[in-house]
């Protein structure tokens, strides 16, 4: 039996879901294929079953690479399905390429490197658990010599709330050199600092004895689960402050425990040295890694 490759067709979206949770991907990413940011959909067919597909889109806030994302059946592992998926990004002429797997992924992984990708990034999404060792920490590390204001504190305050704004942008375009963002204005990096889902009462800022710089930040989201929440970007005007982005953290796990959250969730880049501070500050659940790779 061969391998038929043709576009997707949308009469195929139940058998592609059912690819989608056979491959545990995210059950969402079926929603990429049906918006307009798809810039091309093959399906891949042995004896007419859905057993492979590839789609690519573009990342509207990462607008210099071409995303995409193969999945394939796991029980047709003796057909080069990812192989024939993979040549149809041959005639893609925007690039680079960008895609990420879970590091369990053994096949892609080989598949990857074999065409020429390499490793840009790995990212960490484990979970705290607020346990009572974790309360009796923060009782001991209560103390520091910098003032504290959360978000919903200084929101108001144009002066301070552009000085984050300039930080944030700064930290993230520093940290995201080799696939850059949009070029956004202060107004469109405050936007996004205060998300509809941004817990401006858990997202706590250090500023200076006169509240007039920013010294570190570090920001709290609202999740889809009950009782747990997010833990957003983090950072500091400079490095000789990394080590109060921690001290932020437990002021947040404060916070979370006023509020009877039991969990916080984080997202560590291996690019971004803040937030790996966080990481390796706490003791967050053992997960495998994200990876991502880009096309040389």
């Amino acid at each position: 039996m061969s391998i038929v490759i043709k576009r997707y067709n949308k009469a195929d979206e139940k058998q592609l879901q059912s690819l989608i949770s056979m491959s545990f991907e995210e059950a969402s990413v079926v929603n990429i294929v049906r918006t307009s940011r798809v810039e091309f959909a093959y399906s891949a067919f042995v004896s007419n079953k859905l057993v492979g597909a590839i789609f690519g889109w573009k990342n509207k806030f990462h607008p210099n690479c071409m995303y995409f994302r193969i999945v394939s059946h796991p029980f047709y592992v003796h057909y080069p399905i990812e192989e024939k998926l993979l040549n149809k990004t041959k005639n893609i002429k925007h690039h680079p390429l960008i895609t990420s797997i879970w590091e369990t992924s053994a096949r892609l992984k080989s598949l990857y490197i074999k065409n020429g990708f390499k490793e840009m990034r790995r990212t960490y999404m484990p979970k705290l658990y607020l346990t009572n060792d974790i309360v009796r920490e923060i009782k001991n590390r209560d103390k520091n010599n910098y003032f504290i204001k959360s978000l919903a504190e200084i929101s108001s305050n144009k002066e301070l709330m552009n000085k984050l704004s300039s930080l944030v942008k700064r930290n993230y375009e520093s940290m995201h050199q080799e696939n850059p963002i949009k070029s956004m204005d202060l107004a469109n990096w405050k936007s996004l600092i205060l998300a509809e889902d941004t817990i401006l009462n858990g997202s706590y800022i250090f500023v200076n004895e006169k509240q007039s710089e920013i010294i570190a930040y570090s920001f709290l989201h609202e999740s889809d689960t009950m009782n747990v929440v997010e833990l957003g970007w983090c950072g500091c005007i400079d490095n000789r402050y990394k080590h109060l982005i921690p001290q932020l953290i437990f002021q947040q796990i404060k916070y979370c425990l006023s509020q009877n959250i039991n969990s916080l969730l984080g997202e560590f880049d291996t690019t971004d040295h803040y937030a790996m501070e966080v990481l390796k500050s706490f003791p967050f659940t053992p997960c495998p890694t994200w990876i991502t790779y880009v096309s040389r």
